[in-house]
């Protein structure tokens, strides 16, 4: 067994971040690009689990990492308690492939959807540090019919969004129940609630 998988299975055991990981995947692949190693992690609900390869199941989203963020993660977990930077420097690592899973989902093609909501398709997003700082900014722009993620400002937007890791993983746990859903209405839901709470995150340009 790797020293990887040995400290993925272990963050896997703890009640922490079992708790913490909860309602944002049921499957997720981890591409190790330093070692080469793929792994599937299973949650549960009550527990998680990591398994060797990737399977035929579609995942929630692809993380790629190096052995050092799998360790950085184990230290996080390690006391079994994750504390407001810890867990702004997991969301930070996690911003990008959440971003491209929720962009690449089927439904962000739905004209009913699309038009309830009026989706922007230029906007950038920042995501506060602890101290309340702009540390990690990103543009998102449709083009050629497809989602572009953009590291940094980039462009003139049609709007900026500023959110903490708690705003930002509200959203994905809810993204991610209305997809296991499988339902038209609960998308209906969550895109009415995400108008009025994009307002509420939209600054200035």
């Amino acid at each position: 067994m790797s020293e990887n998988l040995q400290l993925l299975k272990a963050v896997a055991e703890k009640p922490s971040a079992v708790a913490w990981f909860k309602g944002l995947f049921t499957r997720a692949h981890a591409a190790i690009i330093d070692t080469g190693e793929q792994f599937t992690i299973l949650h549960h609900g009550d527990r998680a689990e990591v398994m060797t390869g990737f399977g035929a199941d579609k995942p929630n989203f692809v993380v790629p990492l190096q052995s050092e963020n799998i360790r950085r993660l184990s230290a996080a977990f390690a006391d079994d308690v994750i504390d407001t930077q810890e867990q702004y420097r997991i969301v930070k690592f996690m911003l990008h492939p959440c971003l491209k899973a929720s962009l690449d989902m089927p439904i962000l093609r739905n004209k009913t959807l699309l038009n309830i909501v009026k989706v922007d398709t230029h906007w950038q997003e920042a995501l506060l540090d602890p101290q309340g700082n702009e540390d990690e900014q990103v543009t998102i722009i449709f083009a050629n019919k497809q989602w572009l993620v953009i590291p940094g400002y980039h462009g003139k937007p049609q709007r900026r969004l500023r959110l903490t890791p708690e705003q930002l993983l509200d959203f994905q746990r809810r993204v991610f129940q209305a997809d296991e859903s499988n339902k038209l209405t609960a998308w209906v839901k969550l895109a009415r609630w995400y108008v009025k709470w994009r307002e509420e995150i939209t600054v200035p340009v």
